[in-house]
């Protein structure tokens, strides 16, 4: 189980796992759980046999099979229905499964990797996820953290993306300034590694010089207030949690609780406001 805030690399960590293990020869398949519906999700998981429904012109194998050897990383695992929590237990429980239309059993030998920005516990805890799951799937844990929490890493990353987004626009930048690299460094990140990577593409792009400089970057990370989104906060002795909660709170309320807007206003994925109003207990007022 990989936890962490949207943006932070959980997919790469995923994939470095099965890179370095005794599977990384077999296949290493993923799926975003939350872009499918429930009726499409058992089919693409599981495989279905020939008209098992409407349009099941033939007998499909599903990603389990697929990955039959390797590994399957369900990312956003969080947003899975009810139906499919039952049908990923007794995959784990078992280890055989079905297609769906089908009679046959058969056995997966997968390693299940899972990703989600939730805090399942709490969600297990609330019954908005199957406990006997969690724990399933919680066998090992770990945590990406947010960027914000390791900026010493922004440096690295910032070169990385600047050399890959260099090659793929056929520029030539040589570094970037100390300026920009001290505005990239300060910056929170709600978006993560994500944004970082979205922005420097963005200067490349624009960049006149030899050099990434503080000119070519986003509006917001050369504006002072661009970090409250014009709102004026009193955390002077806040931590950076309260500071946080208070943030997401107050542009809550100032788009009178219209969760689109808040997470436009934020600059973060709607997921990602989800699991904060989660992790802050953040409810609209009745």
């Amino acid at each position: 189980m990989i936890t962490g805030e949207s943006g932070t690399g959980k997919e790469l960590i995923a994939s470095a796992i099965h890179a370095k293990s005794t599977r990384k020869d077999k296949p290493f398949i993923q799926i975003n759980c939350a872009a499918l519906t429930e009726g499409l999700i058992s089919s693409e998981l599981f495989g279905h046999e020939k008209g098992a429904f409407t349009g099941a012109v033939a007998r499909k194998k599903g990603l389990f099979e697929q990955a039959s050897g390797g590994t399957l990383f369900l990312d956003e695992i969080g947003d899975i229905s009810p139906t499919t929590q039952v049908s990923l237990l007794r995959i784990l429980e078992l280890g055989t499964f079905q297609r769906v239309g089908g009679t046959e059993t058969i056995k997966a030998d997968v390693r299940l990797i899972c990703a989600t920005n939730r805090d399942l516990a709490a969600a297990a805890r609330e019954k908005q996820f199957r406990e006997d799951l969690y724990y399933r799937l919680n066998v090992v844990s770990l945590q990406a953290p947010p960027l914000r929490d390791r900026r010493s890493d922004i440096p690295l990353l910032v070169r990385y993306f600047l050399e890959r987004y260099c090659s793929l626009n056929n520029k030539q930048l040589d570094g970037v300034t100390r300026d920009a690299m001290t505005l990239l460094c300060n910056y929170d990140w709600p978006g993560n590694c994500r944004e970082l990577a979205n922005i420097i593409e963005h200067a490349v792009i624009f960049s006149r010089g030899r050099t990434l400089d503080k000119d070519s970057l986003p509006t917001q990370l050369r504006t002072s207030d661009s970090h409250s989104n014009g709102l004026t906060l009193n955390l002077a002795t806040s931590t950076l949690a309260d500071a946080e909660s208070a943030l997401i709170k107050k542009v809550l309320e100032e788009s009178n609780w219209n969760l689109k807007k808040a997470a436009e206003l934020l600059d973060i994925a709607r997921g990602t406001l989800y699991g904060k109003m989660e992790k802050y207990h953040l409810t609209k007022p009745a």
